[in-house]
C-alpha cells in the first residue's frame, strides 16, 4: 500500500497527523505492507530564513486571536499530541522559511531513512525549538537519521532537489490541494486533515479491501 502525505515541517496538525498514521499503521493488520512518500506543501513559500515574531504573535496577527485564544489552542494541540507520543513545546518554536528542510527531505526520498529523517525534521522544530533554515540544524537532523555526513553537508550547499520541491507543490495545487496534512491512499482515495487514529486504521482497512477502485475509503482524487 503506498501513501503519499503532503505537510509542511512548520504545520502542527502535519506532525500531528503523521504520528497518528504511524500509530493507525502499527495497529493496521497489513502495517508492515505500507509505504509512505513524504511530499512538500510549504505554507508560507515567501517565508524568509527567519522571522523574529514568536508563533503566538503571528497567529494573534493574522487571525485576530487574544493571547488567551492562542494559548487554547496550543493548549489543545498539546494534549491530542501527549495521546500518540508527540510532544509539542510552542514557547520555543523559531519561525522561518522549511524550503531547505523539504528539500533535504527529497532526498531521502525512497530510501531506508526517510521516515526518521522526517520524523526528526518535525522533532526538531516543535520539540526543540530549532531554525529548519539553519543548515547546520538540518545537517544534525540528517546524520541522527542516517545521512551520510558529507552527501548531506553537499546536498546543502548546493541547490539539489529545488525542483523537486516546487514539483510537488504545483502537483499538490494541479489536485487541488489547499491545506495540509493531505493524505492520498495508492493514488486512489484522499484524506484531508489530522484524522483521528481510528478513522485512519479504518481508512486503511477500506482501502485495503476496495482496491479494485468499485468503492473509496475517502475523497477520490480523480
Amino acid at each position: 500500500m503506498q501513501i503519499e502525505l503532503w505537510s509542511d515541517f512548520a504545520c502542527p496538525w502535519c506532525a500531528l497527523g503523521l504520528r497518528r498514521l504511524q500509530v493507525a499503521t502499527a495497529q493496521f493488520v497489513h502495517g508492515d505492507e505500507v509505504q509512505v512518500t513524504h511530499r512538500a506543501f510549504e505554507l508560507d513559500p515567501r517565508a524568509p530564513a527567519r522571522r523574529p515574531q514568536t508563533m503566538n504573535e503571528v497567529l494573534a496577527m493574522k487571525y485576530g486571536m487574544s493571547p488567551e485564544q492562542v494559548r487554547a489552542g496550543h493548549d489543545r494541540l498539546t494534549a491530542l499530541g501527549h495521546e500518540v507520543g508527540l510532544t509539542f513545546d510552542f514557547d520555543r518554536i523559531q519561525l522561518g522559511s522549511t524550503f531547505d528542510a523539504h528539500r533535504l527531505a527529497r532526498a531521502a526520498r525512497g530510501t531506508g531513512i526517510e521516515d526518521a529523517l522526517v520524523a526528526g525534521l518535525f522533532a526538531a522544530y516543535f520539540t526543540e525549538g530549532e531554525l529548519l533554515s539553519d543548515h547546520r540544524v538540518l545537517w544534525r537532523v540528517a546524520i541522527a537519521a542516517g545521512m551520510d555526513g558529507d552527501v548531506a553537508a553537499g546536498m546543502l550547499a548546493s541547490d539539489a532537489h529545488a525542483a523537486d520541491v516546487r514539483a510537488d507543490e504545483a502537483l499538490a495545487h494541479d489536485m487541488g490541494i489547499t491545506g495540509v496534512p493531505y493524505f492520498v491512499i495508492n493514488g486512489r482515495w484522499a484524506i484531508p486533515g489530522a484524522q483521528d487514529v481510528e478513522t485512519m486504521v479504518l481508512a486503511l482497512d477500506r482501502a485495503w479491501e476496495r482496491s479494485d477502485g468499485v468503492e473509496h475509503a475517502g475523497t477520490p482524487t480523480a
